[in-house]
C-alpha cells in the first residue's frame, strides 16, 4: 500500500521551480501512443530517445476489492505466482510437473473435507484453528505426509527462479510487482534490444498459466502476512481498525488476506479468477524508453496478441459503502509511540470534490504544513504530523495524523489535530497556501516527463485507478481549484462523522534485551520499525542489505552509530539462523 500513496502524492507535489502556466504546455496525451489490440489488450507507447533502457510494465485491472469471503487474498497471491513461470519456463520436466500438480490437486480435494469439518469444531469450540493438531484425525495426518512428500518431489524438478534469471542474463534490471485494493502491477526495466524478449516472456506467462508451486507458495505469503502485520508494532490494530471503518466494503479485508482463506484457496478457485481478471481486456501494457512504435506495435501483435480474450467483460464491484452512522473510536495498546489517526470518508479517485481534497491534504502535510508546524514546532507534542487524501477505484478517505512523543496521550493528539481542521472550516485557507500547491502540482507535471521508470508506473497506476488520461485531466481541474473550493470540502467531509484510531504504548512485563533498553526510545521505536520492515526481505537479500549497512556504518552520525549497530547485529543473527 505504501508504495501507491507515493505514487499519488509525488505526482501532485514535487518541485516548487516551475509555474503554473509553463506546466500547462505538457500534455501527457501529447506524447503517450495508444493502441488496442484484436483481443482487447490496451498497449500505451511513450517515445523517449537516447534513453538506454525501456521500461516496460503492465496493469491488471484487478485487486482485493474484486475478491470475496473465502478467497480474500487471492489478487496479491497472483502477484507471487506470476514469476512461477510458464510450461517452458521454471522447470526440467513439464510432464512430471503437471502430473505432480494433478496429484496434488486430488489430495487437496480429500484434506478440503476434513478441514470442513475441522472448521466446525472450531466453530463449536474445540480448537483454534483448523490446523491444531488435536482437530487432526489419523486420515488427515496420512494425507498431509502424502501431499509435504509430494511437495519436495515437485521442487526437486524446478529450476529455481528461472523466469527473474532469464531476464538478469539479458540484463535486464528491477522486476516486481505491487498489488492494493484496486490494481496489480508488474514492472521492469529492459535494454532497448531486448524489447521482443521482454513481450515473449510476458506473454509466455499469460498465455499459459501453471499456477506452479501454488499450495507452497500459499504458505508463503501466510507467513509475509504474519511478518507483515501480526509480527509489526500496529500491524493487527490498523487491520482491525481498517475493517471497522469500511463495514461492509470489500475495501474493508486487508488486501494480503484474511489467515483462514489464505490457507484455503484452491488451485481451480486460482484458474477461474485468473480467467476472468487475467484476460487481456482486463489488461494494459506500457512501454517508456528508445524504441520503433511500429517495431513495438508487431511485436505486440504477435506475442501479446495471441492470449486468447474470454469474450466477457469483468465483474464490477456492486457493493458500496454503507455510510457511518456515528463518531466511532478504536483505542488499542501497542509496541509503539502513541499515535492518533482520525479518518472521513470522502469520494472515489476522479470525483467531483477530488482535486480540493488533495490540495487540503497538501496544505496541511510536509514541514511547512499546518499540522506539522502546530503539532511538533509549536506545542512540541508529536514527532511526526501529516494528512492524505486517499482517493481509490471504488471510494475514499481523508486522513489526519500524528505520532506523539513518550508522554502525550492520544487524546491530546486527536484534540489538536481536530482544532487544525476546524481552522480551515471555519477558516479556509490563504491565497499563499493555494498558490503554493499549485505551483508544487506543476512541477510534478513537468517534472514527471523525465523519469521513464516514473512514468512508466504512473501511467500503469492510473489507468488501474481510471484510465492514464486522468494524469491530464487530473493536473487541469487541480489548478482550477479555489480557496473556496476547499473550504467547502472540509466543511462538507471533515465535519461529518469521523473515526479515530488512538494508540497508547503498551506496558510490558516481559525482559527487554538489555542493548535496545540502552537506546532512546525514539530509537528502539526506529529500530523495531526497521526490524519489522526487514523481516519481509528474503533471506537471500540479507548479504546486500548487511553489506550496503557496513558500508556507511562510518558515515553514520555518531548519536546514530549504536542504533546501526544493533540493526546490524540482529541482521547478522537472522542470516546465522537461515543459514542453520
Amino acid at each position: 500500500m505504501a508504495i501507491t500513496k507515493l505514487i499519488r502524492v509525488t505526482a501532485v507535489l514535487c518541485l516548487l521551480s516551475v509555474s503554473v502556466a509553463q506546466a500547462t504546455t505538457t500534455q501527457l496525451q501529447d506524447s503517450v501512443k495508444e493502441v488496442v489490440l484484436d483481443n482487447g489488450m490496451k498497449i500505451l507507447m511513450v517515445q523517449q530517445p537516447g534513453q538506454p533502457n525501456i521500461v516496460a510494465g503492465w496493469v491488471a485491472h484487478v485487486g482485493s476489492a474484486n475478491e470475496r469471503p473465502g478467497i480474500t487474498g487471492i489478487s496479491h497471491l497472483f502477484e507471487h505466482m506470476l514469476f512461477k513461470g510458464s510450461p517452458r519456463i521454471g522447470v526440467e520436466d513439464a510432464k512430471l510437473d503437471d502430473e505432480i500438480r494433478g496429484r496434488l490437486d486430488a489430495i487437496r480435494a480429500s484434506m478440503i473435507e476434513k478441514d470442513r469439518a475441522s472448521r466446525e469444531q472450531v466453530r463449536l469450540g474445540y480448537g483454534e484453528s483448523i490446523s491444531d493438531p488435536d482437530l487432526q484425525g489419523d486420515e488427515m495426518k496420512a494425507l498431509k505426509k502424502q501431499f509435504d512428500a509430494l511437495i519436495e518431489e515437485q521442487r526437486e524438478n524446478l529450476v529455481k527462479d528461472e523466469f527473474d534469471q532469464i531476464y538478469t542474463a539479458a540484463g535486464a534490471s528491477g522486476m516486481n510487482a505491487f498489488t492494493n485494493q484496486d490494481m496489480t502491477v508488474y514492472f521492469i526495466r529492459i535494454p532497448k534490444n531486448k524489447l521482443e524478449m521482454w513481450m515473449w516472456m510476458e506473454s509466455e506467462r499469460l498465455s499459459q498459466p501453471v499456477f506452479r508451486e501454488f499450495y507452497s507458495e500459499r504458505d508463503v505469503v501466510y507467513e509475509e502476512r504474519r511478518m507483515r502485520t501480526e509480527s509489526t508494532p500496529t500491524g493487527a490494530q490498523d487491520e482491525v481498525y481498517n475493517s471497522l471503518f469500511w463495514r461492509g466494503h470489500p475495501y474493508g479485508w486487508p488486501v494480503i488476506g484474511w489467515p483462514s482463506d489464505i490457507s484455503a484457496i484452491t488451485r481451480e478457485q486460482a484458474a477461474s479468477y485468473f480467467e476472468e481478471f487475467y484476460a487481456p481486456n482486463n489488461l494494459t501494457f506500457a512501454l517508456v524508453g528508445d524504441f520503433d512504435e511500429e517495431d513495438a506495435l508487431k511485436m505486440a501483435e504477435k506475442y501479446l496478441g495471441r492470449i486468447p480474450s474470454n469474450g466477457k467483460e469483468a465483474a464490477d464491484v456492486i457493493t458500496l459503502a454503507l455510510p457511518l452512522l456515528g463518531d466511532f473510536d478504536y483505542r488499542a495498546e501497542v509496541d509503539a509511540p502513541p499515535a492518533a489517526n482520525i479518518d472521513w470518508r470522502t469520494t472515489a479517485f476522479g470525483g467531483k470534490d477530488d482535486p480540493a481534497l488533495d490540495v487540503l491534504a497538501g496544505v496541511l502535510s510536509g514541514k511547512t504544513g499546518r499540522l506539522y508546524k502546530r503539532l511538533v514546532l509549536e506545542d512540541q507534542i508529536a514527532t511526526a504530523a501529516s494528512a492524505v487524501s486517499n482517493s481509490q477505484k471504488f471510494d475514499g478517505s481523508f486522513t489526519v495524523s500524528a505520532k506523539g512523543k513518550k508522554d502525550i496521550s492520544p487524546d491530546m493528539l486527536k484534540k489538536v489535530l481536530l482544532e487544525e481542521v476546524q481552522k480551515i472550516i471555519d477558516g479556509g485557507i490563504t491565497d499563499y497556501e493555494l498558490e503554493k500547491q499549485q505551483n508544487q502540482n506543476a512541477a510534478g507535471q513537468f517534472r514527471r516527463l523525465e523519469d521513464t521508470f516514473f512514468l512508466t508506473i504512473q501511467l500503469l497506476y492510473y489507468d488501474g485507478l481510471r484510465d492514464w488520461r486522468t494524469m491530464d485531466t487530473n493536473f487541469e481541474r487541480l489548478t482550477q481549484v479555489t480557496t473556496a473550493d476547499v473550504q467547502a470540502v472540509a466543511e462538507k467531509y471533515l465535519s461529518g462523522y469521523k473515526a479515530s484510531a488512538l494508540y497508547t504504548r503498551k506496558v510490558s512485563d516481559e525482559p527487554v534485551d538489555p542493548e535496545l533498553a540502552a537506546l532512546s526510545q525514539e530509537d528502539q521505536d526506529q529500530v523495531k520499525q526497521m526490524l519489522g520492515q526487514l523481516a519481509m526481505m528474503p533471506p537471500a537479500q540479507l548479504p546486500v542489505v548487511v553489506a550496503q549497512i557496513e558500508g556507511s556504518l562510518a558515515q553514520a552520525p555518531e548519536d546514530k552509530k549504536a542504533v546501526i549497530e544493533y540493526l546490524l547485529k540482529q541482521l547478522k543473527k537472522r542470516l546465522d539462523k537461515a543459514g542453520e
